[in-house]
């Protein structure tokens, strides 16, 4: 039987029973009946005496109020203020039209193309800071202009630090003229040593941010970099867009191999152009390899590899396409 339901805490219900049972006993008689704490008895005390329990008119001579009257008025006000509170839930429904009207405002904008203008130039400074911040896989960059200013450098180089450090990828494409400048270069070279990927291109491209592949920046007006920028979020247009970086990347050359062009390597070693022209003269693989003075396991891998590259699918054929290739 739990009494908190109406307010009765345990040590009350011990003194409401004590006092059923000795009418006419004064307050200071119960701590030490029950055995409790004069402080505590005081509390239960009071509390009975706010609930209509106990008549306290005379401490030394308190009297009980019948428990079928004491019980059943706190039961009936519980019951009022339980049914007040279920009509303030149900009451929560009338919410319901307010928040569709909502709704329906939300699916009147959700209709439209989710891209954000930012006109102001300290604004859109300060919504690339958040975007690279709270990127948490890469960063793509299209720089078709020239060299940044060296204030563009010393803005732009901790926040690519603190992507990359972060465990970020970062693959930027720069125009050639963009590395003309020595700070510009430096600064390139830094980000590479850090683990950026940068390549180079003169094909035409429009400048772009890209961040975790789900928010572009670009250009509101591509000749007029001042007049702000689009903060495109719509999947469709991410998705064009990201095809259209790579496309570009795939044709950009790294700007190591750029700027220290390796050696061009010979289509084919030696060995493998003495073994295609044994291939057009031998008819058996034993005696190609003798004359070769290789193993036939060995010699039967390299002319594998060779019909492979060639895409010829025996060996008269890979013999024709290679001297198609002038490789023999």
């Amino acid at each position: 039987m739990d009494l908190s339901v109406i307010g009765i805490t345990p040590q009350a219900e011990q003194v409401y029973r004590f006092f059923l049972k000795h009418k006419g006993e004064g307050v200071g008689s119960v701590p030490e009946a029950l055995g409790m704490d004069p402080d505590t008895v005081e509390e239960a005390v009071d509390l009975l005496g706010r609930l209509s329990m106990l008549d306290l008119t005379d401490r030394y001579r308190v009297t009980a109020t019948d428990p079928r009257v004491a019980i059943e008025r706190l039961v009936e006000q519980r019951l009022e203020e339980l049914n007040a509170e279920i009509r303030r839930v149900f009451s929560a429904r009338d919410a319901i039209s307010s928040f569709q009207e909502d709704k329906r405002e939300g699916d009147k904008v959700a209709s439209i193309l989710d891209i954000e203008r930012v006109e102001d130039g300290a604004r859109v400074r300060q919504r690339l800071d958040d975007l690279a911040f709270f990127c948490y896989k890469e960063t793509l960059c299209l720089h078709p202009g020239g060299p940044f200013t060296e204030v563009m450098i010393e803005s732009a180089l901790p926040l690519d630090q603190r992507s990359l450090r972060r465990g970020l990828a970062l693959k930027q494409i720069f125009h050639p003229k963009a590395i003309e400048d020595a700070r510009m270069l430096s600064y390139l070279r830094e980000l590479v040593n850090l683990g950026a990927e940068i390549r180079i291109t003169d094909q035409h491209m429009d400048r772009m941010l890209m961040y975790d592949r789900s928010v572009a920046v670009v250009p509101i007006d591509p000749s007029h970099h001042s007049a702000g920028a689009l903060l495109v979020r719509e999947p469709g247009l991410i998705s064009q867009l990201y095809i259209y970086f790579e496309g570009l990347w795939k044709g950009a050359v790294d700007l190591r191999h750029h700027l220290d062009p390796p050696e061009e390597e010979p289509a084919l070693s030696q060995m493998e152009q003495r073994i295609l022209t044994v291939m057009a003269t031998a008819d058996k693989d034993e005696i190609a390899a003798r004359e070769l003075d290789i193993s036939v396991r060995t010699y039967r891998r390299y002319v594998a590899d060779l019909m492979a590259r060639l895409g010829a699918n025996n060996r008269f054929q890979a013999a024709l396409r290679a001297k198609e290739e002038n490789w023999i």
